[in-house]
């Protein structure tokens, strides 16, 4: 404790340390209060939008059920408070679903298209800052930690004296580490931790999800940590180590994510939304033709023992329609679930490829612990379509339960409107985010068990 203590006092006396924590802080701090404003701006507009949409299916006027159903209305998916931190999928998914008869609807209000120059440049978030600024900050501070001791002769003169070079490396790696922790991990704790708190944030394990989190990025930086201390163990010089430190760097953040994103759609290629909506459109032609709205209507008499619609106890058409519906949402379930699964397996294997890059292990542990990964959209976008889907029900049902014809019409009022609750969208449970974000954890976890054993046979190699 004695060796941490002192290397740690060292470590703070440097005017490297403020420098990088300086920038860092500012750095982060900048993209959180962007974050911060427009997420508390877009919780706000929401709002409104929600209530007013609420207010005008309400207050709607006196109409065939149908003709309500195609009124729609829209909903909106919560956002995840550590969204500020990392948006994950949120900028390019979108949040808003219109609700409306026989439409599966894709969701629009992407922030991707108000994006700024920064977020074009892809460091407009904490989470990008996180990915690129802090390994070459966890660099900085660990590239000289041997090599300059042994351009000064001090390292010869330590080792004469004794001293371990395992303990002397332990030391300094949990003096590091709490340096790191100190310019990183405390930063985004309390500015992160105080922004979020300030959204409101119901269903969403806040402080769990932060502190995990947070976690996944101080292992993120101890692996360029050790990777850096590991350079300095065995290059001659402060230089070559920091130049292949930097390396590095290049080849596992920037080039890494690329050729893995290739590797990805070439091996596990997604289905083609066109395709999709596609095959959606021919089944329903094919379910909709006269020929086959003949057969079931006469299928419908022939099943109540009658042979004209009057004579039903119920409605012929809102029991055709009912039907039809039921059709549709086979069709939607068998084709969009292909869909979905598809992407959400293309995600599971960019998860694998953490194997070749921890910034790719990063991303693919970030975001389902931020709340904002794709399994979240995949989870509103049933969510809002089993909303819909019950509305639809339920004025179909009021179709049916009163038998139109011989004068016969029947017009809905509010009484019916109100039978439909609000919609309330409920988060993916922590835990299951958790289990989706066990396989980049993984990765995560080898990279510093593969690094910690190359720190351990380049310290049994140490020489002055």
């Amino acid at each position: 404790m004695r060796l941490i203590l002192a290397e740690l006092r060292q470590v703070l006396r440097e005017a490297r340390l403020r420098w990088i924590g300086g920038v860092l802080v500012a750095l982060l701090g900048i993209a959180l209060a962007g974050a911060w404003q427009q997420a508390r701006r877009e919780a706000a507009d929401v709002g409104a939008i929600t209530q007013a949409e609420r207010g005008r299916w309400l207050g709607q006027d006196a109409k065939n059920p149908h003709s309500a159903d195609h009124y729609g209305l829209w909903v909106f998916k919560p956002s995840s408070p550590l969204a500020i931190l990392d948006p994950g999928v949120e900028p390019y998914t979108g949040r808003m679903v219109r609700i409306e008869a026989h439409l599966f609807n894709d969701a629009v209000f992407r922030a991707v298209q108000d994006a700024n120059p920064l977020a074009r440049a892809g460091l407009g978030s904490v989470a990008d800052i996180v990915q690129l600024i802090v390994p070459l900050a966890a660099i900085l501070l660990g590239f000289s930690a041997f090599a300059a001791d042994r351009e000064r002769g001090t390292l010869r003169l330590a080792l004469g004296n004794g001293a371990a070079p395992g303990r002397l490396f332990a030391g300094r790696l949990a003096a590091l580490l709490a340096a790191t922790i100190l310019v990183v991990g405390l930063p985004l704790g309390i500015l992160g931790g105080l922004a979020a708190a300030s959204l409101e944030a119901p269903d969403w394990d806040l402080w769990a999800r932060l502190s995990l989190w947070i976690a996944a990025q101080l292992a993120y930086a101890s692996v360029f940590l050790v990777l850096a201390m590991t350079l300095s163990l065995a290059a001659r010089t402060a230089r070559a180590a920091l130049a292949a430190a930097l390396l590095a760097w290049v080849l596992i953040c920037v080039a890494a994510p690329r050729l893995a994103t290739i590797a990805v759609e070439a091996g596990a290629p997604a289905l083609s939304y066109r395709e999709t909506r596609a095959r959606i459109d021919g089944a329903f032609r094919a379910h909709r033709t006269a020929e086959a709205n003949d057969a079931r209507a006469q299928a419908v008499l022939a099943r109540y023992g009658v042979t004209e619609p009057d004579a039903l106890p119920v409605d012929l058409r809102g029991l055709m329609m009912s039907e039809n519906e039921q059709h549709n949402f086979a069709v939607f379930d068998a084709a969009f679930g292909a869909f979905f699964d598809s992407l959400l397996h293309q995600e599971r294997a960019y998860g694998w490829a953490g194997l070749f890059s921890p910034r790719i292990a990063l991303q693919a542990l970030s975001a389902p612990l931020a709340g904002t990964d794709f399994a979240q959209h995949v989870h509103f976008v049933w969510a809002a379509e089993h909303y819909r889907r019950a509305i639809s029900e339920r004025m179909n049902r009021a179709l049916i339960d009163n038998p139109q014809g011989q004068g016969r019409l029947y017009m809905a009022d509010h009484e019916l409107w109100e039978t439909v609750p609000p919609f309330r969208h409920r988060p993916v449970p922590l835990a299951d985010s958790a289990r989706e974000a066990a396989l980049p954890a993984t990765m995560l976890a080898l990279w510093l068990a593969a690094l910690g054993g190359a720190a351990t046979l380049a310290v049994r190699r140490l020489t002055p």
